[in-house]
């Protein structure tokens, strides 16, 4: 109930605040685990996501969120998963497989961190990890433009990656997130 009524709350917020545009989000699978990877821009970013789906979501947010006393509690609160960048945070791994395996949907922006130019950097295995230890489907996403009332913000779901099929070729991690990484450039590029 809080998440809904807190999405509620975001998007009505957004759309009076930013011009949205959001396309593809009936590409996102309606049931089952579900990996969504996008370009990191803003802080904006993952509340975007947030309301532009149908399903409700979990994702990453850095320890340090966690201490601040009411963006600590209402993270918490929201399905975010504590996590301590540039450690290798197996914990919370740990914690996304799992929530993977019960079917719920994550977000992640598999850069690492916001970029500085709007180019994508490379991207981390982590989220090539995790669909493949669960069965996640992957779902690639662009986040392009501004935030702002003039230009606006695009947001862009792309084509549905089945990871059982990507295993099943014989894929490696490694190229699977090769493969998601071109995924998004093409996104960002349309």
């Amino acid at each position: 109930m809080f998440y809904k009524v807190a999405r509620a709350t975001v998007k009505r917020f957004y759309h009076t605040r930013f011009k949205i545009r959001v396309i593809g989000e009936e590409r996102i699978p309606e049931t089952g685990p579900v990996v969504i990877c996008s370009n990191h821009i803003s802080e904006y970013d993952p509340p975007l996501i947030g309301i532009s789906t149908r399903r409700e979501m979990s994702f990453f947010a850095k320890t340090e969120l966690f201490k601040i006393p009411v963006l600590g509690y209402l993270i918490k609160h929201l399905n975010a998963i504590p996590v301590d960048r540039g450690k290798g945070d197996r914990q919370a791994l740990k914690k996304s497989v799992e929530a993977l395996k019960e079917g719920k949907m994550l977000t992640m922006f598999p850069e690492g961190t916001r970029t500085k130019d709007g180019k994508l950097q490379d991207l981390q295995e982590g989220a090539s990890f995790m669909a493949v230890k669960s069965g996640a489907t992957i779902v690639p996403a662009a986040i392009k433009g501004e935030y702002n009332r003039h230009k606006g913000i695009t947001l862009v779901f792309g084509k549905p990656m089945d990871i059982n099929d990507m295993v099943a070729s014989g894929m490696t991690r490694k190229e699977i997130t090769k493969e998601l990484k071109v995924q998004i450039n093409n996104l960002l590029l349309s």
